[in-house]
């Protein structure tokens, strides 16, 4: 018998995954198919991943997440059909209809899709959206200015930009104009799943078998090395510049464990510069690092489900200031952290192991005061909260000089090879506070069978005089942040004068490198803050437009080679337009109007030297209104405003 969805879970938004559940009494061992169809008489299509679902185990009766609708099973009259894969007379359906929604979208004025092959600069007067699975290739650079709109698509299909092995993305924003990947919902719609999110692959090593690996999420070419494989031998690659970005609502699970996350970066190399990146309302981890070197500054994770740093498959890589704000009624059901770390799913001794360094982490969780219980009640937490930090799978993580506060437990390392990785002191937690921690702060886990602890490693570790940790569990209250457990604007993570986090601070071991500043206090902000200005605490109902056109600097001309005017500027029926290249190029001239439709075509693909040119502008066609006249080429472009009167 079929039970969930349907029965109580009523509405399903698009992106975002469910769990089946059935009741299969009397029954063992036995295989099912299921499938989905918009009527209770079908037509069926086999679910994916769920053509053969073994009723055993820990799928007893339920598949957690089993499921993720996409755009095109949108109805107000979903079932799904459960049949037995041994008498397929045998099934059943769920006893009332589920509807599948997905939000408005935005409009947009220009689309990316297929792959980019040459070089693409996105301007910040236009809003973008992306169709399907939009790639840049090797060789490849797509460029996006401060303050550009990028949609991901939320109601035509799912949607992810993929920077290949090759590629690069130059997105460098600035506080004031910060850099968004967002939902394509409007206002006031968008949720965790709306888009795929960002995923950047390279070159850089990893400890997967044959050193490459198709990214996670089901985006890769199924041939080796194709789109959407990293990992490779050059610790040095460089993918381009992510600075003051923002990637909001992101994250698809294909299928359990085969999930796209906020940002997922695979074999990322060290000459890749990422800071100021924040990540909300991720469906899945908001950052996660299969393998690679790269380093980071000030990261963000806001009101994610999974885990807000997860290291995998060898990455090794240095990050200092990163906030991780949890939500409390948000978890996954594969129990969510602060920081989730693997050297592998096999827990192999595989190189090279897992071994990044973190510094200065606030992370803020679910449980505001240690009297609260789990449950969703006003004064509860969700019961799928793990612990702040959890080392596993023969991990070497090393966390220096960070804040927790508020989380059901404190700090988990998972199977034998791990702790004993943490008893030769291979693992570092240092000079770290813990404020608030409901229940035991030391956890030893995975072992299976007979197996113990290695000798002289207990529960008692991560208290060792010698590694500087504070642990006081009485109440988050004592780390006095300033307004650490709000979900909107007010979100404040700044220490407040008198915390004991001001101090203790101390770069020792493998955070003994001239990466890390050295800073006093613990936790990722002091007493003034890094964060406002640039980071939106509240994206759900954060209005999103194009910025207004303006003259280009000349200084600005001048870098990309170019510079030029339009006179007269208002002009009625006709104008001079004069422009010099400081060196030859191959030029491409046209005139769009507020839209981005091309409303007149001059030269394209010219090749010209240097030198100055002018032709004539004639405007006595055109409605009045602003116009924008484009003059690009390989060196850069040059975007002139012109004003049209009657």
């Amino acid at each position: 018998r079929l039970i969930e969805p349907g029965t109580t879970v009523k509405s399903i938004r698009v992106g975002q995954s469910v769990d089946l559940v059935w009741d299969t009494t009397g029954t063992y061992r036995q295989r099912f198919r299921f499938e989905f169809g918009k009527s209770a008489t079908g037509p069926w299509t086999t679910l994916p991943n769920m053509g053969s679902v073994l009723d055993s185990g820990a799928r007893r009766g339920r598949f957690a997440t089993g499921v993720v609708f996409r755009p095109a099973d949108v109805t107000t009259t979903g079932y799904i059909r459960m049949v037995l894969l041994s008498d397929t007379t045998k099934s059943d359906i769920n006893d009332a209809p589920f509807a599948i929604t997905a939000p408005l979208p935005t409009s947009v004025d220009s689309v990316l899709r297929g792959e980019i092959s040459g070089r693409v600069k996105l301007h910040n007067t236009k809003i973008y959206g992306l169709d399907g699975y939009v790639y840049v290739n090797d060789g490849a650079v797509l460029e996006i200015e401060p303050g550009t709109i990028i949609l991901g698509d939320t109601v035509g299909q799912n949607s992810v930009l993929c920077i290949n092995r090759g590629g690069k993305i130059i997105a460098k924003g600035t506080p004031k104009l910060p850099i968004v990947f967002t939902s394509n919902a409007i206002v006031g719609q968008r949720a965790r799943g709306d888009w795929g999110g960002v995923v950047i692959c390279g070159k850089a090593r990893t400890n997967h078998p044959g050193g490459q690996a198709a990214i996670e999420g089901g985006i890769a070419d199924v041939n080796p090395g194709g789109r959407g494989w990293f990992g490779g031998t050059d610790d040095d690659d460089s993918s381009g510049v992510l600075s003051y970005v923002r990637v909001e609502f992101a994250g698809i699970a294909v299928a359990p464990n085969n999930e796209l996350n906020g940002l997922t970066l695979g074999g990322v190399g060290r000459k890749t510069q990422m800071d100021h990146i924040q990540v909300s309302y991720s469906n899945d981890d908001a950052f996660e690092w299969f393998g690679g070197s790269v380093n980071a500054k000030y990261l963000i994770a806001t009101g994610t489900l999974d885990d807000d740093f997860d290291t995998d498959n060898g990455f090794s890589g240095k990050v200092q200031f990163g906030i991780a704000q949890r939500f409390r009624s948000v978890a996954d059901v594969s129990t969510s952290q602060t920081f989730e770390s693997d050297n592998d799913a096999n827990s192999s001794y595989n190189q090279p192991l897992t071994q990044a360094v973190f510094s200065n982490v606030t992370s803020i969780g679910g449980v505001q005061d240690t009297s609260w219980t789990p449950g969703s009640g006003a004064t509860q937490y969700n019961s799928r909260f793990g612990a702040a930090v959890q080392i596993r799978r023969n991990s070497r993580l090393a966390i220096h000089n960070s804040l927790f506060v508020g989380w059901p437990r404190g700090i988990e390392i998972a199977q034998s090879p791990t702790m004993q990785a943490a008893l030769a002191d291979s693992i570092e937690v240092r000079s770290s506070s813990w404020y608030g921690v409901k229940g035991t702060v030391m956890n030893l886990a995975g072992l299976t069978g007979t197996q113990t602890p290695p000798a002289g490693f207990d529960a008692q570790w991560v208290a060792k005089p010698a590694f500087g940790n504070i642990v006081d569990k009485k109440s988050p209250d004592l780390a006095l942040i300033s307004n650490p457990f709000v979900t909107t604007v007010e979100f404040n993570p700044a220490l407040t004068s008198g915390s004991p986090a001001l101090s203790g601070a101390a770069f020792a071991g493998r955070a003994d490198d001239s990466f890390f500043d050295r800073v006093e206090y613990r936790g990722a902000v002091g007493l003034e803050r890094w964060d406002e200005v640039w980071t939106e605490y509240d994206p759900v109902n954060r209005e999103y437009r194009a910025q207004q056109p303006t003259s280009v600097r000349e200084d600005d001309h001048a870098r990309a080679g170019m510079n030029g005017s339009v006179f007269p500027n208002p002009t009625m029926d006709a104008a001079t337009v004069r422009y010099q290249l400081a060196d030859a190029d191959v030029v491409t001239i046209r005139l769009t109007d507020a839209t981005g439709s091309v409303a007149a075509s001059f030269v394209s693909n010219a090749a010209q030297q240097a030198g100055v040119y002018e032709f004539r502008l004639i405007t006595a066609d055109l409605a009045s209104g602003l116009y924008f006249l484009t003059i690009s080429g390989q060196r850069g472009t040059m975007t002139l405003p012109v004003t049209v009167t009657r």
